[in-house]
């Protein structure tokens, strides 16, 4: 009896003896192969950036799609590289194959494949550069790849058994712009016609930013970037004494002495009597010359900060700009500072979004509110959460508003702003700036045309600047006037 149980503990010791040297036998060798239940390597085919919308929730980015291949290390998908690419490109593949992984490469066309995976991802790249700041995020939000079974060693396991996963890739989260895309194709088109320059398109009521496009092939988001202003100026100086009670009457005989330096107007011969709004139609710098010397430095610097001028525009938490250089009390205690402001030059810089601003709360009544590009969060079901909008706040009387936009009329229908008008409802100033940058002796000038459409019912303030012009009524009057055609006939 004893040594039938001694045999029988033997023989199982013996059993579990074996099992455990397979086992082991097993785990060190380093030949098992797992099975892909248990092993994969994942390949990221694309990241989903946050979507952006516009205001009418169509999307600015994630709004194209581009086509990739996804190529796996063996002879059947190798055998299908000429139905997508040349010899160069199936070299390059080959060379990346060889090292054991499935590649991802974009492809231009579709074929009849059997073994690779052709597959549509998000295209997210956006070509205007007044708006990447806003469009292209680094947010991300979801992914598309795709997993493949490996042995022990990470080395690909043949057969169809990959397996994509596209969960909360077409996520309609993200956030909500208040840029029409309509009106921004519009400014995009009408841009291309500038080498340098920018147009900026506020909703008057709102001060919401509903279109910026940039020109020029230096990166420069020319829309937010202060630059010397000119005569469009002259606006926020009329403003300025209307609300002060003064409405001058004056004699432009060509010229005007400030101290020991005399200013010149654009008319040598002088412009004759005028008062407000005639000089505005003529834009007689010695007639505002005179205006700001009567006003003084406090009164217009108030106005002009009461505007926006000299303040950051807060856009997005992460994202301000500067509205500019608004010189201060100390600079204007030389007269000749005083005089040079009153025509909108000296170092008073702005950029078109502060001068788009400033002339919404002209064509508001006189209500002034921060230009706001962001409408709201949209969450996964495209629900979005509107942004609490600043309030109102009134910095000019209504009787000013309603006088500078028959003024601002007046320049388009009897003035150097003829050539903007449309349908008799447009309104505006316009601007030749001096910028002190000489290239090759000529002087480089930034012209602006800063206007209101349409007049009787003001909707949109548009801003149209060139760098490097020649007048604001040549080069930004007739971009304005397409500009609101096409608005209008959208």
């Amino acid at each position: 009896m004893q040594k039938r149980v001694l045999s029988i503990l033997l023989s199982v010791t013996f059993m579990l003896a074996s099992c455990l040297g397979r086992v082991s036998y097993i785990i060190f060798s380093g030949y098992y192969m797992v099975s892909s239940g248990y092993n994969s390597y994942k390949l990221v085919i694309d990241k989903l950036n946050k979507n952006v919308y516009d205001c009418n929730m169509k999307k600015l980015n994630n709004n194209k799609t581009k086509l990739v291949a996804v190529i796996k290390p063996d002879e059947k998908c190798l055998s299908e590289l000429n139905l997508l690419f040349n010899t160069n490109e199936r070299k390059i593949i080959v060379d990346e194959l060889s090292k054991g992984y499935p590649v991802i490469k974009e492809v231009s066309h579709y074929a009849s494949c059997k073994n690779i995976k052709l597959l549509e991802v998000y295209d997210s790249e956006i070509a205007n550069n007044a708006l990447n700041p806003f469009i292209n995020t680094d947010e991300i939000i979801a992914e598309k790849s795709i997993s493949f079974a490996v042995d022990a060693k990470g080395r690909y396991l043949s057969g169809d058994n990959d397996v994509i996963n596209t969960e909360n890739y077409n996520s309609k989260s993200g956030v909500q712009l208040s840029i029409d895309g309509k009106i921004q194709s519009i400014a995009d088109c009408e841009i291309s016609k500038i080498d340098k320059g920018s147009i900026v398109i506020c909703d008057v009521d709102t001060n919401r930013i509903l279109a910026m496009s940039s020109a020029g092939n230096d990166g420069i988001n020319r829309c937010v970037s202060p630059c010397a202003v000119g005569s469009v100026f002259k606006l926020i100086v009329a403003a300025c004494a209307l609300e002060n009670g003064i409405n001058q009457i004056y004699y432009c005989n060509g010229e005007v002495t400030v101290g020991d330096t005399v200013f010149s107007c654009q008319n040598k011969t002088g412009h004759k009597n005028e008062n407000m709004q005639t000089a505005l139609e003529n834009s007689c710098n010695c007639y505002f010359i005179e205006l700001a010397l009567k006003l003084g430095s406090e009164k217009l610097i108030k106005t002009a900060r009461d505007f926006g001028f000299g303040s950051e525009l807060n856009l997005l938490d992460n994202y301000s700009v500067s509205a500019g250089n608004l010189p201060d009390e100390q600079d204007l205690k030389s007269k000749g500072q005083l005089a040079l402001l009153g025509f909108g030059q000296g170092k008073l810089n702005a950029s078109p979004l502060a001068f788009c601003n400033a002339m919404c709360a002209i064509a508001n009544g006189g209500l002034y509110i921060a230009p706001v590009i962001l409408i709201g969060d949209v969450d996964s079901e495209g629900r979005v959460a509107e942004c609490k909008l600043s309030k109102h706040e009134r910095i000019i009387s209504e009787t000013t508003s309603a006088t500078m936009l028959k003024y601002m009329r007046g320049v388009v229908e009897n003035g150097t702003g003829k050539s903007a008008d449309y349908s008799g409802q447009s309104a505006g100033k316009t601007s030749t700036a001096q910028t002190g940058i000489y290239v090759d002796g000529t002087e480089i000038l930034n012209t602006w045309f800063a206007g209101i459409y349409p007049y009787d019912n003001p909707k949109y303030a548009i801003v149209v600047t060139v760098e490097g012009g020649k007048s604001g009524a040549g080069d930004c009057c007739p971009i304005f006037r397409s500009l609101v055609e096409k608005i209008d006939k959208m």
